[in-house]
């Protein structure tokens, strides 16, 4: 039956291309997975430069105050109706801005410099139709007060009226950024800012790390996009671990972010991966205070044990970590910990996600313990099966497609591809008999 499915060949072509590509990235990754340690801890400093993108970074919601009262001063609004409020960005009233919302019009009036007449500053048209109950306002440039002075964040501010009642919601174009060689390659490291109104405070925010050459394309936000993360402090690429920190600092009459790189010392174990395909493998280690993965016991969460004075000690629970990977090869050296894991598979410009609570039944295996004396196997990836699951309704099948990894957690291809057919066949002594055929709708 599988012969007959036009639509399997060219998604087997496309990973069936990967076994040569794998073999070059199986040396590269062998090789940097015995790249030594250093042998002192140091610290860099990086300025990452403010910038706007043409891709968004992040969506927030921000909280609206709305008011009945007029402002001190405001456009001719006739009788139409507008939503008048504040837009609280974070806690402090200093990054408030007040704002007419003109749904009829498709106009957006903000105070930006915060003196409660909404005359004197330019007045936002929206990107698509006007009197929508969602409108966007695309690249509006925010300015919030820093230590250092006024600095600006490039955004889209949506509002929606469902139910009469507005909502807002900010959607970041900008980022710090710098770009960092480590590990014999050239990074994209980047902060992204919560609009929370305290710029530079990069623990409210997200992380982008991804090789350099990548740092025009858009940053995927949806599940199982591996491109934009969490801010976290503890970080480990391109086979170093690092404890990132900083703060706003003026150089050259201009705010730039200046963060600082301190090499962490961590006791590495070897991690095999099974699976075939991997683009991008994020692990996260829970630090301490954080729940330990069912079925772990507390001597396989334990980073290892060392030696003092003559007598074995066991540490105390290691930091939270996120340990980012790029195209690796089949075994790598990472700190040892209990990890919960992420992947996403690539060949050319094809790339399949896991689908959301794909693991089902294999949940367990995706939390990862690796430690110094015994090697850790991750076996999620490819190759990938296509498979159809029939149930049967009354008189009629029901059937379902998944793409399925090796452990049978399901995945989603990424990007232009065919829809699935399919066709089903009747086996008989002069041939096989065709009895339907059909799609499959994507998701």
């Amino acid at each position: 039956m599988n012969d007959r499915l036009g639509w399997i060949k060219p998604v087997f072509l496309v990973l069936l291309g990967l076994v040569c590509l794998g073999a070059s990235r199986a040396a590269l990754g062998a090789q940097a997975s015995t790249a030594p340690a250093a042998s002192a801890a140091s610290t860099r400093s990086l300025d990452l430069e403010y910038r706007e993108l043409g891709y968004s970074v992040g969506t927030w919601t921000i909280p609206i105050a709305l008011q009945s009262p007029p402002f001190k001063k405001e456009p001719e609004l006739g009788q139409r109706k507008v939503y008048r409020g504040t837009l609280k960005f974070g806690d402090s009233t200093d990054a408030f801005v007040p704002f007419i919302w003109d749904p009829a019009q498709g106009k957006l009036h903000l105070d930006l410099n915060r003196n409660q007449d909404l005359t004197d500053d330019e007045a936002f048209a929206c990107a698509g139709q006007p009197n929508s109950s969602d409108e966007t306002f695309s690249r509006v440039r925010m300015s919030f007060k820093t230590p250092l002075g006024m600095e600006q964040m490039a955004m889209d501010l949506s509002f929606t009226d469902a139910r009469a009642t507005p909502n807002a919601y900010a959607s970041a174009f900008c980022c710090w950024e710098a770009k960092v060689t480590q590990g014999g390659q050239d990074w994209q490291l980047a902060l992204v800012d919560n609009p929370s109104g305290k710029l530079g405070s990069a623990e409210n925010g997200s992380l982008i790390i991804r090789p350099w050459a990548d740092r025009d394309k858009a940053v995927g936000l949806e599940y199982g996009q591996l491109d934009c993360l969490p801010f976290t402090p503890n970080v480990f690429f391109g086979q170093q671990a690092y404890r990132l920190g900083g703060a706003l600092a003026r150089q050259d009459n201009r705010i730039r972010y200046r963060l600082n790189l301190a090499e962490r010392p961590e006791q590495l174990g070897e991690l095999k991966l099974a699976g075939q395909y991997i683009h991008r493998l994020i692990l996260t280690r829970t630090g301490p205070g954080g729940a330990t993965p069912s079925g772990i016991g507390p001597q396989e969460a334990m980073a290892g044990r060392y030696a003092q004075n003559g007598r074995t000690l066991s540490p105390a629970p290691a930091p939270s970590l996120t340990v980012i990977l790029d195209s690796p090869g089949p075994v790598v050296r990472i700190p040892v910990g209990s990890y919960f894991c992420q992947l996403c598979l690539k060949q050319g410009e094809v790339v399949a996600r896991p689908l959301l609570n794909s693991f089902g039944a294999n949940a367990r295996n995706s939390t990862l313990v690796v430690s110094a004396t015994n090697a850790a196997t991750l076996a999620f990836g490819g190759p990938l099966t296509n498979s159809v699951a029939v149930t049967r309704r009354g008189r009629s099948l029901a059937m379902n497609y998944r793409l399925l990894g090796a452990q049978g957690e399901a995945y989603q291809l990424e990007g232009p591809r065919k829809q699935p057919e399919f066709t089903i066949y009747r086996p008989g002594k002069n041939g096989d008999k065709k009895l339907a055929s059909g799609a499959f709708q994507f998701g």
